[in-house]
């Protein structure tokens, strides 16, 4: 059981920004209210997300007529963050560094702010809310423009000794590949986001300015160049996963994020590169998942840090 709680939901991406009104019951169901959408150009600086997320949230608080009758503001942050300040670290997508969006957002509503990093967040919501109920070692992946992981091991958040732990998207999965936005090359990001299906994709046919989901909706109508590109994003994230369940060992890997919409394209590749890497013995029994959280994932996983 948990303690019943309303809570304003934000939910910042890398080109996208959602928020809500939560309502939280003891039985750990979720009702959003509210909901308001704003796109994210490339590029916003701080001020400029800064001014984005709060007239979506003054609109949620007008379209449900809250006021300041909530118990307090969780928002996903797309980068590295520190979870004790909300603070905004870095993210190597958008360039943002050292943005206090705890602290302004806190100021602006008197109010309670949690932040947390947008995939360690998720990887907890699915814990409260989704296919992770009741299980306590597990890794949340997500791919959208990025790839990121947020691990729960020993039923908490694990945040390792510098607080950025589980960085999935930066595991090299390719020599000598292509440059990713840390400075790396060859690092999953870089080689099996968004960017990355629309780059393999363009190589393959020439057709240029498609996203990861125009490609996705290619390969569901047959196109055999779609299809091929995302199962090759399939084997290297399987190459990802592999790695991880060798190191951590855990029940299961769970996937996520606006990429994982097209879970059933690259699922096949996944898994056989996924069985064929790791060491079977050990890791048998290895659940991989879509998350049950669905498009709303990042709503739920803002709504989700007051429980932390």
């Amino acid at each position: 059981m948990m303690e019943p709680k309303r809570i304003l939901a934000v939910d910042i991406g890398g080109s996208k920004l959602l928020t809500a009104m939560a309502d939280v019951s003891a039985e750990g169901e979720v009702s959003f209210s509210g909901e308001v959408r704003r796109d994210l150009a490339a590029g916003l600086g701080k001020d400029e997300i800064f001014a984005a997320v709060t007239d979506a949230v003054d609109r949620t608080l007008l379209l449900t007529g809250a006021g300041n009758g909530f118990d307090a503001l969780g928002v996903t942050i797309p980068g590295l963050a520190d979870p004790k300040t909300a603070r905004w670290l870095y993210a190597p997508f958008s360039g943002i560094r050292d943005f206090p969006i705890g602290e302004l957002l806190a100021r602006k509503y008197n109010c309670p702010v949690c932040g947390e990093n947008d995939v360690n967040a998720c990887a907890w919501a699915e814990r409260l809310f989704g296919a992770c109920r009741g299980v306590d070692d597990f890794l949340w992946v997500t791919v959208s423009n990025g790839i990121g992981g947020g691990l729960v091991l020993g039923g908490k958040i694990f945040a390792g000794h510098f607080g950025c732990a589980a960085e999935f998207g930066h595991l090299k999965v390719v020599d000598g590949g292509a440059l990713c936005g840390c400075g790396g090359h060859g690092c999953l990001e870089a080689e099996a986001a968004g960017p990355a299906i629309a780059r393999r994709y363009a190589q393959k046919t020439g057709k240029e300015g498609l996203s990861a989901r125009d490609i996705a909706e290619a390969a569901r109508r047959g196109d055999p160049d779609a299809r091929e590109v995302f199962r090759k994003t399939g084997e290297l994230l399987g190459k990802g996963a592999a790695a991880a369940a060798n190191l951590l060992n855990p029940e299961a890997i769970v996937f996520g994020g606006g990429v994982a919409g097209a879970f059933d394209l690259f699922r096949e590749g996944l898994k056989e590169k996924f069985n064929a890497d790791i060491m079977t013995f050990a890791n048998k029994n290895v659940r991989i998942l879509k998350t049950e959280l669905g498009y709303e994932a990042g709503l739920f996983a803002a709504a989700s840090l007051p429980y932390r």
